[in-house]
């Protein structure tokens, strides 16, 4: 009798147990998911996962066994058993995973190992933890379970080609490793960065920024094209056509400048402009350049635009098809109608009128954003006047660029110029198409002597950028030497 009482009373204190340390055990668990969840730990899931199957059916398991009694072989029992079990398994090996790859850094050994790979052990591991569950707790044999689970995977495998086609083709391109994840291929009409390959298929994001599945048999079939191997480098093509009077020599000098000029145009190896032939309206030539694959097409719109003004700069022509009606009574050929540099001047009241024998000593150049009027350092042979747009004057020290000021439409720069040939003090930026007009020295010298009011403003605002250049040079000094 006593031992019935001692036998009830603890089942009575499981059981109590059971009602205190259950629910405080779910709360704990679930602060501590949401703390990994908010610090952004792959863990978290992990947490998750217990708190919502391992601990219930754990205590599943606990009530039926301790508290209401069932025997050890009874159908509840071993169904909720044989699943704790199995979701212990899981969560183990879902712990691990987490700690030891989705932990890991980037360039660990652990990061570099396939998700494929991992997935694939992961299903083992679990497979054979779930015959040891069946055989533990359901005490059969497990060459049974394997005789019967041969018949069984026929019929499932003529079920699923397609998605065990997708696990096979998987496996292959595991062994080989045509490619990894983060680098960027092209397969068929689709190209962009692999950002995961699974059991089935590959996940690749698109440069649209769209995400493109592929599925595992397609790549198996397709030519693979990895831009991301031997080096993580784009050669790019672009294909340019100038008159047939303007001198390839003249045209490729300026094509290469110009790639050398334009931000993210690797420096090796070097950038080359090509001569390809000739047209039937002109001269055909090829830039050839290096860039990383991640800045291929931001580099390659901003040397297609700036190939524009370029070619207006240099005075190049670039041929297109025209048609030109020519009447009979013209006395005069035929030429296109252009603006002048003296003709520009003429539209800022304050400046006297260019006389005409020095009209010719004026040039107009067309400048795009972030292109440079010139850098510290160039030869300048007059200055420059800024008809429309707005330029920003900088010091340039150690790759460090510090603005001193910024000129908008009717004010000059590159005073330097205005003794002849001189080297440039600062560099001066487009902040957005911008025209100037490069007066000669001269020239310059005989508008200011026609207005003194233009040539003590202009010296005025030269001085003060005089001043800033001066200090801006100071305080580079100063953090250089310190």
């Amino acid at each position: 009798m006593s031992e019935l009482l001692n036998l009830v009373g603890a089942q009575w204190r499981l059981a109590l147990a059971l009602v205190v340390a259950f629910p405080l055990l779910l709360v704990l668990l679930n602060e501590w998911g949401f703390a990994l969840a908010r610090a952004g730990h792959p863990v978290a899931s992990s947490v998750r996962f217990v708190r919502t199957w391992v601990v219930p059916l754990g205590a599943v398991v606990l009530f039926l066994r301790w508290v209401a009694l069932v025997p050890p072989t009874g159908l509840a029992v071993r169904l909720t058993e044989s699943l704790w079990l199995a979701a212990m398994i899981i969560a183990i090996i879902g712990i691990i995973n987490n700690v030891v790859f989705e932990s890991a850094q980037p360039a660990s050994w652990q990061h570099k190992v396939p998700r494929l790979l991992r997935d694939l052990i992961r299903l083992l591991l679990v497979a054979i933890g779930l015959a040891m569950v069946y055989s533990f707790v359901w005490g059969r044999e497990i060459e049974n379970a394997l005789a019967a689970l041969g018949v069984t995977s026929i019929v499932v495998g003529l079920a699923l080609q397609e998605p065990l086609g997708n696990l096979f083709s998987g496996l292959m391109l595991l062994m080989e490793r045509p490619f990894e994840v983060g680098e960027t291929i092209e397969v068929g009409s689709v190209a962009g960065e692999v950002r995961e390959v699974n059991w089935r298929s590959a996940h690749i994001e698109a440069f649209g920024g769209s995400i493109m599945v592929v599925p595992n048999s397609t790549l198996n079939k397709e030519t693979i094209v990895n831009f991301s191997r031997p080096r993580p480098q784009r050669m790019e093509l672009v294909d340019v056509q100038f008159s047939l009077q303007d001198p390839p020599y003249k045209v490729r000098q300026a094509l290469t400048e110009l790639m050398r000029e334009t931000e993210g145009v690797l420096e090796k190896p070097k950038p080359i402009a090509a001569t390809l032939g000739y047209g039937d309206f002109g001269v055909k030539y090829r830039l050839i350049y290096r860039t990383a694959e991640k800045d291929r097409w931001p580099v390659k719109n901003e040397l297609v635009t700036r190939i524009w003004y370029m070619a207006k700069r240099h005075g190049f022509t670039m041929p297109y098809p025209v048609e030109v009606t020519l009447q009979h009574q013209q006395e005069r050929p035929f030429t296109a109608a252009h603006a002048e540099g003296a003709d520009l001047l003429a539209q800022f009241p304050r400046l006297p009128e260019i006389p005409p024998e020095d009209r010719e000593r004026t040039r107009t150049l067309t400048f795009g954003v972030g292109e440079r009027l010139f850098d510290e350092g160039d030869d300048l042979a007059g200055v420059y006047f800024v008809v429309s747009g707005a330029v920003s004057l900088q010091v340039v020290r150690n790759h460090q660029v510090t603005e001193i000021a910024t000129i908008h439409a009717g004010e000059f720069c590159g005073e330097t110029g205005m003794h002849g040939h001189q080297a440039a003090n600062l560099r001066a930026v487009a902040l957005e198409d911008t025209a100037v007009v490069v007066i000669a020295p001269d020239v310059v010298r005989h508008l200011f002597e026609a207005s003194p009011r233009l040539a003590s403003e202009t010296g005025h605002t030269l001085e003060v950028h005089r001043k800033a250049l001066h200090a801006a040079r100071t305080v580079l000094r100063q953090h250089r030497s310190g």
